[in-house]
């Protein structure tokens, strides 16, 4: 059987406090019990002393003849309670009141002091024993008091805490369990929003109860975690939808051209057309595809991702020579316009190269034949990076910010089968951002566009050990 934790810990708590408190009553009890019988034996030991003291004075007054009237007027100067025996070294009595008639006679040797708890009557004695030299005379003196009020006492203090204990426990566990469930309130709240949370609610969070507490840190961390699934699971969302809106197209025409070939098998120029359009779409399909990848996995960590120290001007001469092929079809020139100094920089140098390859793309798609496209590197104090300049079409002010888009197209005019998926720019964004960079577009309708991409400067020394170590 399953136990709540709110019973747990009212269960222990419950427990330690009547086990602290057994332990404290028996220290109280046993603490008063020795100072009571201390004060008792402090009380005898004086009597004891001042027997002997009446002894010596009698002896040196010389009155040694009638001891047991003097001893029997000297009891009487003693207080309520306290009685004394006197006997010679053979037992025979010299004083004993009728009340120490009962009590037994304690043989003490040498100077040895005995002690005695011993019941008479029903009553408690506390009784003392001593052998005390006078002179020439020997005596064993015995002194005893009535402790049975005390005894009554500490029997009732006992009582008093062994009472307490249960009922101390009873009243802790009470309290405990208010506590607790006060305590555990917010983890109920926690259990009943977290089990609202489906993937139809994922914005919903936990509450944070500005305590600073432990629950706190593990709602704020549960929420951090909601925040990584939520990003995770738009990302596959967006995925699936960016993929289904722009696969349906090439889908829905590969399908048409494979039902009008069946119709017409032995038209060898429209199978020819037909295949050829077949091809076209898929390879537009796999670069689609290869893209919507690349933007799935763009989540990746900056600290998880490979980096080296390379120099930004190597980089864009790696890709220059794929770009100007690419230009040539058009009859564009691309020029390279390298900063005078080196431009160092940590990062992937594959992904530099690839936002690259991605800006020259899109340069060459949108510029006119006999156009022009200018790569210059650039650094300042703090970042450093590349700039890409086109003559083509241009950008109008109010796109500025949604080129960025997935699927935004500025020139709506065209096709999708102009080769662009409009997920370039969106893909060189998130691989700039993946880099702690920026990039952002200049441009004007006709007068072409710059796309300046900006990087943090790598610190060289800092960057080699870096490298080194990761």
């Amino acid at each position: 059987m399953s136990v709540s934790i709110r019973v747990r810990l009212t269960i222990w708590y419950a427990v330690l406090v009547a086990a602290i408190l057994a332990v404290l009553a028996t220290g109280v009890f046993f603490g008063a019990s020795w100072g009571l019988r201390k004060a008792a034996d402090e009380e005898l030991r004086s009597g004891i002393d001042g027997v002997v003291t009446f002894l010596h004075h009698k002896l040196a007054i010389h009155e040694m003849n009638n001891l047991n009237d003097e001893l029997r007027e000297h009891s009487a100067l003693m207080p309520r309670g306290k009685m004394f025996r006197v006997t010679d070294v053979s037992g025979a009595i010299i004083y004993q009141p009728d009340a120490m008639r009962d009590v037994p006679d304690l043989v003490a040797i040498g100077g040895q002091l005995l002690k005695e708890n011993v019941l008479v009557g029903g009553r408690s004695i506390r009784t003392l024993s001593r052998i005390s030299v006078v002179g020439s005379y020997t005596f064993r003196i015995q002194v005893a008091v009535d402790q049975t009020e005390y005894r009554e006492l500490m029997t009732g203090l006992a009582w008093l805490l062994l009472l307490s204990i249960p009922f101390a426990g009873l009243l802790a566990a009470t309290a405990g369990y208010w506590m607790s469930g006060k305590a555990l309130a917010p983890i109920d709240k926690i259990t009943e929003t977290a089990n609202l949370i489906d993937a139809r609610s994922l914005s919903r969070r936990l509450p944070v109860f500005d305590t600073n507490d432990e629950l706190d840190r593990l709602s704020l961390t549960i929420n951090r975690m909601l925040d990584r699934i939520a990003t995770s699971y738009d990302r596959i969302s967006q995925f699936t939808a960016d993929a289904s809106h722009e696969l349906r197209t090439p889908v829905t025409l590969i399908h048409s051209n494979a039902e009008l070939l069946l119709m017409a098998p032995s038209d060898t120029v429209r199978v020819e057309l037909g295949l050829a359009d077949i091809l076209a779409e898929s390879d537009y399909m796999a670069r689609l595809i290869s893209d919507l990848l690349t933007l799935a996995r763009s989540g990746v960590d900056y600290n998880d991702m490979d980096r080296e120290l390379f120099e930004l001007g190597r980089s864009v001469d790696a890709v220059l020579q794929r770009g100007r092929m690419q230009a040539a079809l058009k009859k564009i020139t691309v020029e390279s316009i390298p900063h005078d100094e080196i431009v160092p920089l940590l990062g992937n140098q594959k992904i530099v190269e690839r936002i690259l390859a991605i800006l020259i793309d899109n340069a060459v798609r949108y510029t006119p034949c006999g156009g022009h496209i200018y790569i210059s590197t650039w650094s300042s104090l703090d970042t450093c990076g590349f700039t890409v300049h086109d003559t083509g079409i241009g950008i109008a002010r109010e796109d500025h910010d949604r080129i960025f888009e997935r699927f935004f197209r500025v020139d709506t005019a065209r096709t999708p089968r102009d080769g662009g998926s409009g997920l370039g720019l969106s893909i060189a964004s998130s691989l700039v951002e993946l880099h702690g960079g920026s990039i952002h577009v200049e441009s004007e309708i006709g007068c072409g566009a710059s796309f300046i991409v900006s990087f943090p400067i790598a610190d060289v020394r800092r960057a080699v050990i870096a490298t080194r170590t990761s």
